[in-house]
C-alpha cells in the first residue's frame, strides 16, 4: 500500500512538472510521446489491476496485453495533461482501494497450474514498478 501511494505521488509531481511544449515531444522517430507514456501507465494499471482482481477471486484468466495496439487508439493527441492527470488518480485510487481490501489469502493465492504465477501482490508491485520505470524514462528522455 505504502509503494503505490508513494508512487502515486511521485507520478503526480512528474505529471505537474511538464511543461507544455513537452507534452507531445518525442526524442526519436516512432518513439511515443509523453502523453501516450502516461496513458500507456494508465492503460497498464488497469490491466495490472484487472488481473489481480481476478486472481484474488480465483478466477483464472488468460489475457495478453498488447501495448502498441492500446497506444494506436488512446486518443492521446487530443488529450490534455490536466485530463490524464485527473484519469491516472481516478485509476490509482481504484487500484489502492481494491488492494486494501485483500486478505493475505487473497493477495497470495497462486493456484492455476499450467500458468506464469502472478499473485495479486506481485501485480501490485509490477503496477509500482512499471510507473516508476516510464517515469524514469520521461525525466530521463523527455524532460532534459
Amino acid at each position: 500500500m505504502e509503494a503505490l501511494q508513494n508512487n502515486r505521488k511521485n507520478a503526480l509531481e512528474l505529471f505537474n512538472s511538464i511543461p507544455v511544449s513537452r507534452e507531445d515531444y518525442t526524442y526519436a522517430e516512432n518513439k511515443w510521446t509523453v502523453k501516450m507514456i502516461l496513458l500507456h501507465l494508465i492503460d497498464t494499471e488497469r490491466f495490472y489491476q484487472y488481473k489481480a482482481f481476478c486472481s484474488s477471486r480465483h478466477v483464472d484468466i488468460n489475457l495478453e496485453f498488447e501495448q502498441d495496439e492500446y497506444v494506436k487508439y488512446s486518443n492521446a493527441a487530443n488529450r490534455t495533461l490536466l485530463d490524464i492527470e485527473e484519469e491516472f488518480s481516478a485509476v490509482r485510487d481504484s487500484t489502492i482501494s481494491l488492494f486494501r481490501k485483500m486478505t493475505t489469502e487473497m493477495l497470495d493465492f497462486k493456484g492455476f497450474p499450467n500458468r506464469i504465477i502472478y499473485t495479486a501482490r506481485s501485480l501490485g508491485w509490477m503496477i509500482a514498478g512499471h510507473n516508476i520505470h516510464h517515469c524514469n524514462i520521461i525525466k530521463m528522455k523527455y524532460l532534459k
